[in-house]
């Protein structure tokens, strides 16, 4: 093999840039890197060495191909650089990792695709769209639960209103067995959300003014947890109602919660369970009957939407709802609440101190209402710091409605109200025979508020 020799340029280049390029026509079956190094120093540079053996020099420098392996050597190159162009730089590893990343994300669309697929009332974007239709066609909607995305299902029935109800009840689930029968008077249409917060005061609002069908009258809860600040909230029924929250928040002028408060992480983690979609899956196949629309109103096994906004349990679930449950429910929540008090975020306060101003604007009569409590609850907390987290929230009422000119019905005291331990499922929800009550308070002031309506038009 002929050799030729190596002109490094000193002013141009590094000592490493010089030792790599001598490597290089080393490997190209040049003379022993160290003798290389040494001929291209200057000559008064050059250490007095001799040129060490081909087999210290291999052992020393890795890089180093003995000239009678250089042609072995060419061809398993040849090979390896196809090998590589296939598995990239970093050969076999990188084909392992890429086939394992490809079935994992598979994996995690599957699972993803599967949840929307068995859970569609949940977390399907047109989930609640069938529910939707059949209430305004005046059918009910049977479905496995109520765990369900009941904001987007409020959306698609008031987008299918033909008219605007007299009254609307905003609030949470503990009016969710409120029929329209229990207001004698008026048409209501019952517009609860399951936990709601002050978002979702705004977001409510945003549908009807969004579909032009703000009534005249709204009766607005305030639950003891309704100004729970983000990151003190142990639930996550909310987030499907923050797009709306935004938009409301954006017609009044005020700030929105921060993006990372607001994303909904929690349903993004729900959709990617494997556990929720066993339960899922195999709620699917074992059920006797699916989601479907009806003009029957009660199922063995599956509960009931109604075109009014209220819901009725299946013969399944009230037989479990006993007063023994009922009883073992209310004391365990007190236990956990007795020293756990209601927190507020003032930007909450602010938020529907400035949607009452807004929808007064809009000629709606608001009437402020707190839900009772069972009594077995109500009483299990005394003595604790929850009953001062309750009067905190009762100020807040009581100032909103002060600056407002608004009426307060209701109360958390549910001695006040009228309601007993055997009107509940649990520490919170009552039926109709409870709601009935607090009802019958909104009728009784109903004709002061029309006395108002008409001299506010006059």
């Amino acid at each position: 093999m002929a050799e030729t020799g190596v002109q490094i340029d000193w002013t141009a280049k590094t000592a490493a840039d010089a030792v790599a390029e001598a490597r290089r026509a080393l490997q190209a079956g040049a003379k022993p890197l160290a003798q290389r190094i040494v001929e291209a120093l200057p000559a008064t540079a050059r250490p007095q060495i001799k040129p060490a053996p081909v087999a210290a020099i291999a052992a020393a420098t890795p890089e180093f191909v003995a000239p009678a392996a250089v042609a072995t050597r060419t061809s398993r190159t040849i090979k390896l650089k196809k090998f590589h162009a296939l598995g990239g730089a970093a050969g076999v590893p990188s084909l392992y990792a890429l086939a394992t990343l490809a079935l994992m994300c598979a994996g995690v669309a599957g699972v993803w695709k599967a949840n929307v697929a068995f859970a569609p009332e949940m977390y399907a974007e047109n989930g609640m769209v069938p529910a939707a239709k059949a209430n305004a066609k005046g059918q009910n909607y049977a479905v496995f639960d109520l765990n369900l995305n009941i904001r987007r299902w409020r959306e698609e029935q008031v987008a299918r209103f033909t008219e605007t109800p007299d009254v609307l009840v905003m609030g949470a689930s503990h009016w969710q067995e409120a029929h329209a029968g229990l207001v004698k008077s008026e048409r209501m249409f019952n517009g609860h959300v399951h936990r709601d917060y002050w978002e979702d005061m705004l977001g409510v609002a945003e549908v009807y003014v969004r579909n032009k069908r703000l009534p005249k009258r709204v009766i607005l809860a305030i639950r003891d947890n309704l100004f729970t600040p983000v990151e003190a909230r142990k639930d996550f029924l909310w987030e499907p109602g923050i797009p709306n929250y935004q938009k409301m928040a954006d017609r009044l002028g005020i700030a929105k919660q921060s993006w990372w408060k607001t994303y909904p992480i929690q349903r993004v983690k729900e959709r990617l369970s494997l556990s929720m979609l066993f339960s899922n899956v195999t709620r699917w196949f074992n059920a006797v009957e699916r989601p479907h629309a009806s003009t029957e109103k009660h199922f063995s096994q599956l509960d009931t939407l109604l075109p009014d906004g209220s819901i009725l349990w299946s013969a399944e679930h009230m037989a479990i709802f006993t007063p023994e449950r009922t009883e073992r429910e209310a004391l365990a929540f007190a236990k956990a609440r007795r020293n756990d008090p209601p927190t507020v975020d003032p930007k909450g306060v602010k938020a529907v101190d400035t949607l009452l101003g807004y929808l007064k604007e809009q000629g709606t009569q608001v009437v402020l209402v707190h839900p009772p409590f069972n009594p077995t609850f109500y009483d299990a907390v005394q003595g604790g710091t929850y009953p001062a987290g309750l009067d905190r929230i009762r100020k807040i009422t009581r100032d909103l409605a002060s600056k407002h000119g608004l009426q307060i019905i209701g109360e958390f005291d549910p001695a006040k109200v009228g309601c007993t331990a055997d009107m509940y499922i649990d520490a919170e929800h009552g039926n109709p025979a409870c709601l009935q009550k607090i009802f019958d308070q909104y009728e009784a002031i109903l004709p002061q508020l029309k006395a108002a309506e008409k001299k506010s038009q006059l």
